[in-house]
């Protein structure tokens, strides 16, 4: 039994923090660690680590994996003969406390905290049936042997720059250098599970005398007395462990063996070390083995001779080495491959030795579902222990001989998972059962689409997405309602609902102004071209104005806010904007001004007057489900010039905004309108806002190449149930394959595919039906909520 993390204690029996006992904690794997990350591992051997993010390999099309595995090949090929990496996959266990601290609402005394309770019950209840208390970081370490300090370090910086590079060219990983203190708290996290950490690097450098890193990560005692497992203590906690290595792999590998078992329940560390031959030494290497075993083939034809056997008379296991061999060597003298020496050791934790057995047993059942063979570390789990850990130290002196391209199949990277800090819960993910925390915030761009046939949970997806926005932030949300589902909602929160059609007496007047506004452009300029715009959609017919009435509109609006700059009357109203045209002395401008009456003084005149809403609450819905004909394509472009309006408010102010717009593809049958949303698309996040359509009709918008556009460029995409027809056109815009397509064909309503920052992932947004917010969110006909 070796005291690795043993307090030395003073005569009267009391501790002396930060210091630990001689013993194991020489052979932990490492001497020293720089400022930097680099690490000294003893005997000229230096490492640095790179921490890089899953990407969604496991779903991807064949096409995609092909190229992953190949830029996983050309990365291995990068290292020298007399450089090593080690490829590292440990469970890291989440702190579920910090986790729900993160993302529950808890109360606020506003008239609103049964929903924010409903909405905490259900997340609290997903984290505790969550597939893992755990998280797997993953890291690559690179090794070098150098007996220079300054020349190793140069040279760990170049290869851990080249390192993160290679990486950050997968589509969808990040990779970044760990310097010392998180190098060093992930070594605690491994060997001191549980354990608070905390490292600074101004503090440690103000520490009298030599202080060694180790004591910070070292646990107090290590039990080694077991041939094949340790007893690891620290702080009154302690756990048992067993280090596994697969002894055995079959002549094709399979790229599931470091996903299936990142994906098991138990508390597993994978590492698995690649060291590569030079190009020349691989070529002698392999002529060596194949004459070792010319003399091997040789000897048994004679000893088959002899036993009067047919003298090609092989045992299977040296015709297949033989045959391997010369594979490999056909594979090395026509391709850039290389040999490259391989070791895959596994560690396995548990609380109790039943529980370590148990766990062990599940382990090599699912390495040998793989076709690999493994086993137990016979008096060497110590070196196994270090051989584990993110340091690049490999003591053990087991290996197999691999060439890149058969190394490369043991690719690290399996699914993704969406925890983004400080989000808003979206439902488990279908593939592990983990929760979806995600923070559209933090993205490139807030913007999104939600898209389904009818009945697929699309509005439920989204009132649940606006409960988390709303109830939990500052954040403004405005809605634009074509069917009246949101206002059950925006009712319950306190919210605004403003119904708008020819007949409300509700007003918003399509030539308000704000002339205080800041930022980009002239406030008179834009808003002009917003009324023409606006002009051209309600009286422009299918082929909008042309030439010479856009030029009037855009003189008699320009003269009107002249006119109200200058001189402080009234806003203009569209009835001003027809005098002002008539007045022109031009017949196209009479002519318009005609067409423009009927909206002025007739049975439509809804838009004609001041605006007498306030729209300064944190939640409001536009209904337009009565805004019909002629009028709906100007009345929603009205309304979104409004929330232009409200936007650039909010953004003086420190707000953010979203803006959610069911039946979305409405604003595509018009050019007009499918300029203005296109523009406020392009704009929104330099303002603060999220816009996020929301459509049924699939086809129409994607017939639309401004919509496809929109589509691929945005963040944020909920793909639920669709038709064949639309997955396959979606399949084909967003490059999904056929395994990620499952997902949302032929799939019950509230589950489907979320795309997110770069990550995919299929997801379940159901919800128990007992608690306050399903009723807000069900729109079924059978509940009694369809509006």
């Amino acid at each position: 039994m070796f005291g690795i993390g043993k307090r030395v204690g003073k005569p009267d029996g009391r501790r002396v923090a930060g210091r630990v006992a001689a013993g194991v904690k020489e052979r932990i794997g490492f001497d020293s660690m720089l400022r930097n990350g680099c690490a000294y591992l003893g005997g000229d051997l230096w490492s640095a680590s790179v921490v890089f993010t899953d990407v969604n390999y496991q779903l991807a099309p064949e096409v995609y994996q092909m190229e992953v595995i190949d830029r996983w090949a050309r990365l291995i090929n990068m290292f020298g003969a007399n450089e090593r990496m080690q490829v590292g996959a440990y469970t890291r266990t989440r702190a579920m406390d910090a986790i729900l601290a993160d993302v529950l609402m808890g109360v606020r005394g506003d008239g609103l905290d049964v929903y924010r309770e409903d909405y905490d019950r259900i997340v609290a209840s997903r984290l505790e049936s969550a597939s893992r208390d755990a998280e797997v970081v993953k890291v690559l370490t690179v090794t070098i042997r150098e007996t220079d300090r300054g020349r190793a370090v140069a040279r760990l910086n170049r290869l851990a720059n080249q390192v993160v590079a290679h990486m950050r060219a997968i589509d969808g990983c990040e990779a970044n250098r760990l310097d010392r203190a998180h190098r060093l708290a992930l070594l605690a996290e491994i060997l001191r599970p549980g354990e608070p950490f905390s490292f600074s690097e101004r503090d440690w450098s103000r520490r009298p005398g030599n202080p060694d890193v180790r004591d910070l990560v070292c646990p107090w005692t290590v039990d080694n007395r077991s041939r094949k497992q340790l007893h690891v203590e620290s702080l009154g906690s302690g756990f048992w462990h067993r280090t596994l290595w697969v002894s055995d792999l079959p002549p094709e590998l399979s790229d599931q063996l470091v996903n299936a078992l990142c994906a098991l329940r138990e508390r597993v560390n994978v590492s698995i070390h690649l060291a590569p031959y030079d190009r020349g030494e691989s070529r002698t290497a392999v002529r060596r083995k194949r004459a070792e075993v010319q003399m091997q083939v040789a000897a048994q034809r004679r000893k088959n001779i002899h036993d009067h056997v047919p003298s090609e008379e092989m045992p299977a296991a040296l015709e297949e080495q033989r045959d391997q061999l010369d594979e490999m060597n056909q594979e090395l003298g026509s391709t850039n491959q290389r040999l490259v020496d391989s070791l895959i050791v596994i560690g396995v934790s548990a609380d109790g030795e039943q529980e370590l057995d148990m766990a062990c047993r599940t382990v090599a059942a699912t390495v040998r579902a793989q076709a690999c063979g493994v086993e137990a570390l016979d008096y060497m789990q110590l070196d196994g222990l270090t051989a584990e850990l993110p340091l690049g130290n490999n003591p053990l002196p087991m290996k197999r001989t691999l060439t890149t391209n058969s190394a490369a199949i043991l690719i690290p990277f399996s699914a993704q998972e969406v925890m983004e800090p400080g989000g808003i819960y979206y439902g488990s993910n279908a593939q592990s059962g983990n929760p979806i925390i995600v923070d559209r915030r933090s993205h490139m761009n807030s913007n999104g689409f939600a898209l389904a046939t009818s009945g697929a949970g699309k509005s439920f997806m989204m009132k649940m997405e606006i409960s988390g926005v709303f109830l939990r932030r500052d954040d403004e949300v405005i809605i634009i309602d074509p069917e009246h589902e949101y206002v059950p909602l925006a009712q319950a929160f306190g919210g605004q609902v403003i119904k708008v059609s020819a007949g409300s007496d509700v007003c918003i007047n399509p030539m308000d102004i704000v002339l205080a506004e800041t930022g980009d452009g002239d406030p008179v300029r834009d808003k002009t071209a917003s009324v023409v715009a606006m002009v051209g959609a309600l009286v422009g017919g299918v082929d909008g104005l042309n030439a010479v009435e856009r030029s009037l509109v855009d003189r008699a609006a320009g003269g009107l806010y002249a006119r109200y700059r200058d001189h402080g009357s009234r806003m203009p109203q569209l009835g001003d904007l027809r005098d002002m045209l008539d007045a022109s002395g031009e017949p196209a401008g009479h002519q318009l001004a005609v067409a423009l009456d009927a909206y002025v003084t007739g049975s439509l005149s809804g838009f004609n007057g001041q605006t007498n809403v306030d729209l300064t609450n944190r939640l409001t819905v536009f209904d337009v489900q009565d805004l019909t004909g002629e009028l709906r394509t100007f009345g929603m472009m009205v309304i979104i010039d409004q929330i232009w309006l409200r936007v650039r408010a909010n953004q003086r102010g420190g707000r953010r905004t979203w803006l959610y717009v069911d039946e979305f593809h409405r604003f595509f049958g018009n050019q007009y309108s499918s300029a203005q949303f296109k523009d406020l698309y392009k704009r929104a996040r330099k303002y603060g806002l999220g816009v996020t359509g929301i459509t049924q009709n699939v086809e129409e918008l994607l017939d639309d190449e401004d919509a496809r556009l929109m589509l691929s460029n945005s963040d944020t995409l909920m793909l639920l149930a669709q038709t064949p027809t639309d997955a396959d056109a979606l399949c084909d815009l967003l490059h999904l394959s056929s395994e990620q397509r499952n997902y949302f064909t032929g799939v019950q309503p509230g589950c489907g595919l979320l795309k997110t920052a770069g990550a995919v992932v299929p997801f379940d947004a159901r919800i128990d039906e007992s608690g306050a917010l399903y009723d807000l969110y069900s729109t079924s006909f059978d509940d009694g909520t369809n509006r």
